[in-house]
């Protein structure tokens, strides 16, 4: 057992354990990319919808996003 460690440059340890842990880093960025692609899809549809049918800007998009929950505070005051 000895010699098969002392064979083993501890280079030749780092780069096999780089290339272990690059090919796992790789496989779960290809998972998560493969679970989110519908989503970032149609994200990118509808704001290239809003854009080229509607003429509104993703500025002015955002924007609405984050005023959102004030109008949805405003609204529940206007119900209650």
């Amino acid at each position: 057992m000895e010699s098969v460690l002392g064979a083993l440059d501890s280079q030749v340890v780092l780069l096999i354990a780089a290339i272990a842990v690059a090919v796992l880093l790789l496989r779960l960025f290809f998972r998560v990319l493969s679970v989110g692609l519908g989503m970032i899809l149609t994200i990118v549809a509808i704001v290239l919808v809003l854009q080229y049918v509607f003429g509104i800007s993703p500025r002015e998009l955002w924007f609405e996003i984050s005023h959102l929950p004030q109008y949805l505070v405003r609204l529940a005051k206007s119900i209650g």
